[in-house]
Order: C-alpha cells, then structure tokens, then sequence
C-alpha cells in the first residue's frame, strides 16, 4: 500500500505482548467483537424488573395516602425508578384515595349540622370552582 492509502486510515495499535501470538489483521480481525461487546456494556446498578406483587403493593400504599418516599424506602428503589415503573399503579391509587376521600365528604355534606355546612361549601369551592371572591353570577 501506498502512502497515500494509509492518510485515510487509522491505524491500529497492537500491544507489544501481542505481537508476539498474532499478526496485526489476526489481532484486529480476532479480538475486535469481543473489545466491542466489552465497550457496550453499560455501568451502574442492573435494571429494575418491577413484580406483581410489588405492583400490588405500590397501588395499596398509594390507595393508602403512604408519601412515595416510604413507598422508595419500603421497595429499596430510587424515587425517580418509583416514578418510572410504578407510574401507573401509583396513579390508580391516588385516584382511589380521592374516590374514598370525596365519598366521606358527600356523607358528612348530607347531615344537617355545621359540618354538613362545611363540608358542601368546601365541595363547592374545591371541585366546583366556586370562590368568595368571585362577583356573583348576573341573572
């Protein structure tokens, strides 16, 4: 090969105590596949594989109003691994918490004492977007 063929090319650097079992192209040839899969690997702790019952019991928890830092500390993964497998049985048990939370709350609206009082303006502001300071509606 010429000089100007090699420009274009990178060479290869072989370790001296290899060139003592192999030639340059055998060397390249020969241990190139295993340096790549060596260089694919990636660093740090092994994916999480999220189970069933560890699902179950993030979604309880959240039914539970239990904070997802006791959640992390409970299934001894990160918060923001909580966040990423978890997401959807996390929201499910939010939504049951608030479906249990809303149910006491039209129960004690249907008394008839100050809590009932309470708790209709309380709905009121909160899930119908009423204010105290709002103009009251024309009509």
């Amino acid at each position: 090969m010429g000089k100007a063929n090699l420009a274009g090319r990178q060479k290869t650097r072989v370790p001296s105590h290899s060139r003592i079992f192999f030639s340059r192209a055998e060397f390249r040839e020969g241990f190139s596949p295993l340096l790549m899969k060596l260089s694919n690997k990636t660093s740090g702790r092994p994916r999480h594989h999220p189970t069933d019952m560890q699902r179950r019991l993030v979604q309880v928890l959240a039914g539970q109003a239990v904070p997802q830092s006791e959640i992390c500390r409970i299934l001894a993964v990160s918060p923001k691994t909580l966040r990423r497998h978890f997401r959807r049985e996390l929201d499910i048990g939010a939504a049951k918490l608030e479906a249990a939370l809303i149910g006491h709350l039209l129960r004690l609206a249907a008394g008839d004492d100050d809590v009932a009082l309470r708790a209709i303006i309380f709905l009121l502001r909160s899930r119908f977007g009423w204010s105290r300071y709002a103009p009251p509606p024309c009509g």
